[in-house]
């Protein structure tokens, strides 16, 4: 069974345990690596977003940046404390971050910035926002705000911005493809064209992705969904199995039985750092 995780969120971002207790949930697990991939997320135009009096209000609203420099000054000093509280240990323990990848002109060159002034570990790619255009960012909660035509242009922005992410070979490996289906405007069986051009940028560029046990935890299920899991595992695909934990407990959550899943489907493709 896989003995780590890349995945994993803590207090930094919107996690409910520390560096520390999570560290040492995962000795306790006798793992011998694991990945902090606390949130990264960069917009200059969040304080115009209609999401934005929601996000203003909420527990977590402190990862909301809309400069990369402020972000890459918390992430050195994050990086710095996890190492310090690793030192010494009988597990590595990698910094990263998960980011979610924006279109507007001089994004990616301001990411590269943050990139060389904080060089952590690692970036895995989960986008949890839609853009209607280039210059807006909405929560997915916020999705029967739009318009149909505009909730549709939306929703196809979201999965181009995955080929995108995808397209730039930064990412270890693109997380929860489909996570957009917890959005009752997208269904298991909507937007296959969009899904599996995804799949086809997978291929095209040989990233990663992940099946995450965070599904179960929410819907029932993996994500992503079965029949794009086949399609990943059919066109041999890099998979990685996550937790997305963001508390203790969540370590290594059903990893067991995504093991079974993969065993079952005859997946034999499996990514990790030491590959």
């Amino acid at each position: 069974m896989q003995k780590f995780s890349y995945h994993t969120h803590t207090v930094f971002s919107d996690g409910h345990n520390n560096v520390k207790e999570m560290i040492e949930r995962a000795e306790r697990l006798g793992w011998e690596e694991m990945g902090i991939s606390d949130h990264l997320i960069v917009h200059k135009n969040i304080p115009q977003s209609r999401s934005f009096p929601r996000w203003q209000s909420s527990a977590g609203n402190h990862v909301y940046k809309t400069d990369f420099a402020k972000a890459a000054d918390e992430f050195c000093r994050h990086a710095e404390e996890i190492g310090k509280i690793a030192r010494g240990r009988n597990i590595k323990v990698r910094v990263g971050a998960e980011v979610d990848y924006f279109t507007y002109d001089g994004w990616t060159d301001e990411f590269a910035c943050f990139r060389r002034k904080t060089e952590l570990d690692y970036y895995i790619s989960g986008n949890h926002f839609l853009q209607p255009s280039d210059g807006e960012i909405l929560d997915i909660k916020d999705l029967p705000l739009l318009s149909g035509e505009e909730r549709n242009r939306a929703l196809k922005n979201h999965f181009d911005s995955i080929c995108r992410a995808i397209e730039s070979k930064i990412f270890s490996f693109i997380a929860h493809i489909d996570y957009i289906r917890k959005s009752p405007f997208c269904p298991d069986d909507a937007f296959q064209t969009e899904k599996m051009r995804v799949i086809e940028y997978l291929k095209k560029y040989q990233t990663a992705t992940e099946l995450s046990t965070k599904g179960l935890r929410k819907r029932g299920d993996f994500y992503p969904a079965d029949r794009l899991a086949g399609e990943i595992i059919k066109n041999n695909i890099p998979l990685v199995i996550s937790d997305d934990a963001h508390r203790i407990s969540e370590l290594g959550f059903a990893f067991d039985e995504a093991e079974n899943y993969l065993q079952a489907h005859q997946c034999r493709n499996r990514w990790s750092f030491e590959k």
